[in-house]
């Protein structure tokens, strides 16, 4: 692609030196630049995208965008912009032709329920015989076809080139997961949305935005002409007190939901089972029941965002059914590890107070003798939730074993004296057990018949960061292999 054709759609941007560069792609890591790239220089947390320009050329890079001049001019095009990511994601659309503008995209944010709700929504697409496109914390999916994300919502760059992909082999629809991280950074500046959906807003990430208003501002872009996205439909949560206030705010068709009546999808009747949920909505479109595999209030809501999403994208009542009733479960999401055990071992990605809470209550409410909660806080993210965590996971638990999540660049020895700090005001007793494998182990072995064992914070993860080190680490494949152990002593 001729760059000066693609930046006449750009205004505003000051070109220097050469004008009739063709550009092969886009980058805006020096270290994956290839011959004929355009790279554009973003500023990350930790580091300036315009320090590894030289890099960028030396690897091949014909073209630069930078928010600040380059100095001296190298051999290629200068390409200087007011927002490097606003630039990054304007560009990818032009480049790779707006793949969006032809998926009907359903967006999901909010602090938990994200992943579920997507893998509601493409178990739906696929009962209603719609190929369709997955993009979220566990990775991204085309078909049955998986591929690896660094992020829940990756770099605009590298989200349009995998909607156009999916376009390419044939995809109609997608869901995605929407971080407020990606909304803040202008990840999915511009993206067109069939469908936004909002499911709640509770304590997270507030180490990135600082406090719960900044935090909900973020999650407002979804829906806002601020960040340039065209959302036709919102489903929001109108349980939640900010999803109410989104309510009064959004100027699009509003598809609200929730257990109060006034909701447009509501609760009709629910019954919990030790395998599942029976579920009965009201709705626009008439009551539909369900027979869910998923348990707990959480789920509740996840079915009826993927409901409002489906109806607002005009699928039939029966194919929504369908779908929901076909999801059997989603990885590391209330996920049972059952080797024979005369005992229940669940691993949950809760990572919040609110998820770790509405978790222990799901779990509480099975046919269990005592409830045994293993758990910890990463490093390097939000503080303030490690005593708080640690105050539920007593006052909900029968017994609480405090170990390492990914301390990353923290000693995992302080991240536990805060999250101690919160146990004091609790009446289960409790242990610190820094080693993970070791807590789950101390976990199991205390078990006996009929207790659940509640391994929480990593889900589906696969890895465990220490330092500077990230090492394989699946609380799954652990908790099997302990209990085997333990079968065998």
């Amino acid at each position: 692609m001729l760059l000066g054709m693609a930046l006449e759609q750009m205004p505003g941007i000051q070109r220097i030196g050469r004008r009739d560069v063709d550009i092969c792609g886009i980058s805006y890591d020096s270290r994956t630049v290839r011959k004929g790239d355009l790279f554009v220089a973003i500023k990350g947390e930790k580091s300036d995208g315009a320090r590894f320009i030289p890099q960028a050329i030396e690897k091949g890079a014909v073209a630069v965008a930078s928010e600040t001049r380059v100095e001296p001019e190298p051999d290629a095009a200068i390409i200087i912009v007011p927002d490097a990511r606003r630039f990054l994601a304007l560009i990818s659309r032009v480049f790779y032709e707006d793949p969006a503008e032809q998926l009907k995209l359903v967006a999901i944010t909010g602090t938990n329920g994200k992943t579920t709700t997507s893998y509601l929504i493409e178990s739906i697409y696929s009962h209603a015989r719609i190929r369709s496109c997955l993009v979220g914390t566990i990775g991204m999916k085309i078909g049955f076809r998986t591929f690896h994300s660094a992020h829940t919502t990756p770099e605009s760059s590298d989200l349009t080139k995998f909607f156009s992909q999916a376009v390419t082999e044939g995809c109609t629809h997608g869901a995605l997961e929407v971080s407020s991280h990606s909304l803040a950074l202008q990840r999915v500046f511009g993206t067109r949305f069939r469908v936004g959906v909002f499911m709640n807003l509770t304590r997270d990430h507030l180490d990135f935005h600082k406090d719960m208003e900044s935090y909900f501002r973020a999650k407002q872009l979804l829906f806002s002409a601020e960040n340039g996205n065209r959302v036709e439909a919102a489903v929001i949560n109108t349980d939640d007190p900010y999803g109410r206030r989104l309510e009064s705010k959004v100027d699009c068709e509003i598809v609200s939901f929730g257990f109060n009546k006034e909701a447009r999808i509501h609760v009709l009747d629910c019954q919990s089972r030790v395998d599942g949920t029976d579920l009965t909505l009201r709705t626009p479109v008439g009551d539909i029941s369900y027979r869910s595999h998923l348990i707990g209030r959480p789920n509740i809501y996840n079915v009826m965002a993927a409901t409002g999403a489906a109806l607002s994208l005009g699928i039939h009542r029966d194919e929504i059914r369908d779908g929901v009733e076909g999801l059997e479960g989603v990885p590391g999401r209330v996920e049972r590890v059952d080797e024979g055990q005369d005992f229940t071992v669940v691993v949950d990605y809760a990572h919040s107070p609110d998820a770790l809470e509405n978790l222990l209550d799901t779990v509480s409410r099975l046919p269990h003798g005592k409830l045994i909660t293993v758990f910890g806080c990463g490093g390097d993210r939000d503080k303030t939730k490690r005593p708080v965590m640690g105050e539920i996971a007593v006052r909900m638990s029968d017994l609480v074993l405090a170990t390492s999540d990914n301390p990353r660049s923290e000693d995992p020895l302080e991240i536990l004296k805060e999250i101690e700090a919160g146990m004091h005001k609790g009446p289960a007793p409790y242990k610190i057990i820094p080693d993970r494998r070791n807590a789950i182990g101390a976990a199991i072995s205390t078990a006996r018949k009929g207790d659940v064992v509640v391994i929480a914070g990593k889900g589906h993860e696969d890895y465990q960061i220490l330092g500077d080190r990230t090492i394989h680490f699946d609380d799954r494949e652990v908790a099997g292999e302990l209990i085997h152990e333990l079968s065998n002593r």
